[in-house]
């Protein structure tokens, strides 16, 4: 029952809901929109719980919100992943029930759901393609935070399916910017090792302990270029795969410390403490089918950390 949807499609006048603006993606997502000729729309976890359904539905039915972006959800790093299992799939399977149930009952024109780039097997063929999807097992560290992920994919698809909704996933690889969670304990590697890293240069350490052999690869995304790229899609994608956002381009995390280091301009040493996980080997995208879209990232890792820690000094020290 899949419907036909126009593409382009016309962000012109629309009132779009942002869930989660507060956040790294969500508060991204809402500067980009703020070049757009619509309306946005904002809900604090005070004026509405997310995992609550009847809630959602009660504000949505109240505020008709003509677009969705789903950015709201509970985050974390490997640690976070690791201790805090049922809070992670708990959450997020609620917030993105609620929502994507509630925006089908409610009509929304457009709808579109952030994933993870964790969804794809950890043993899977590099750079990943969406096609990947459902062929392996999880990387272990966070099948919890994956499995929800692809329980709101698979959510968007089958809504889709069944009700004709115009409702699209993507997945960004790893994210980083501006907003991002820099606590030393739940945040990801590149906020909480430049946390780590500056603390280091301020206590003149010798040197800074990394997690793990510093030998995997990662792909990492500035967040105003995730941001850029969800318009993008809300405005020229429909269909029933989840989309590919990332650079193609991947670094080592040991490079990635050496470049943080330089960044913060800490001068010691880096021990790796290959006793630490890894996590998985590898992690690229295949990003051919963004780029079919018309889509390309434009901001470097170089310059995205100096601007991060920019931030990162004027609001979180």
């Amino acid at each position: 029952m899949e419907g036909k949807f126009d593409v382009p499609f016309s962000l012109k006048g629309k009132k779009i809901w942002v869930t989660g603006h507060t956040g790294m993606v969500g508060s991204a997502t809402a500067r980009r929109l703020a070049e757009e000729d619509c309306e946005l729309l904002t809900a604090s976890h005070a004026e509405l719980e997310l995992r609550n359904q009847s809630a959602v539905n009660d504000w949505m039915s109240s505020h008709k919100p003509d677009v969705i972006v789903i950015a709201a959800a509970t985050v974390g790093g490997i640690l976070a992943n690791s201790t805090r299992p049922a809070e992670f799939i708990y959450d997020n399977i609620s917030i993105e029930t609620n929502i994507i149930h509630a925006a089908n009952e409610n009509e929304v024109e457009k709808l579109l759901f952030l994933g993870s780039a964790c969804i794809y097997p950890r043993e899977t063929d590099q750079p990943m393609a969406e096609e990947a999807l459902l062929t392996g097992s999880l990387e272990p560290t966070n099948e919890w935070y994956a499995i929800a992920k692809i329980a709101g994919i698979k959510m968007c698809e089958a809504y889709r399916r069944q009700y004709g909704c115009d409702f699209i996933s993507a997945q960004p690889n790893n994210l980083y910017g501006p907003g991002d969670n820099f606590d030393l304990k739940s945040g990801h590697v590149v906020p909480a090792l430049m946390a780590r890293a500056h603390n280091a240069k301020l206590e003149c350490k010798a040197d800074l302990e990394i997690w793990g052999t510093g030998k995997v690869l990662r792909e990492f995304l500035h967040v105003d270029d995730c941001a850029d790229s969800l318009i993008h899609l809300i405005k020229h994608y429909s269909g029933l795969s989840p989309i590919n956002i990332g650079t193609g381009e991947e670094v080592s995390t040991g490079e990635l410390a050496r470049m943080i280091t330089e960044t913060v301009s800490f001068q010691g040493d880096l021990i790796f403490d290959t006793s630490k996980p890894d996590g998985s080997p590898r992690k690229l995208l295949d990003v051919s089918r963004m780029q079919e879209l018309g889509w390309k990232s434009s901001i470097t890792l170089k310059d995205g950390l100096e601007s991060t820690y920019e931030w990162y000094q004027a609001n979180e020290l």
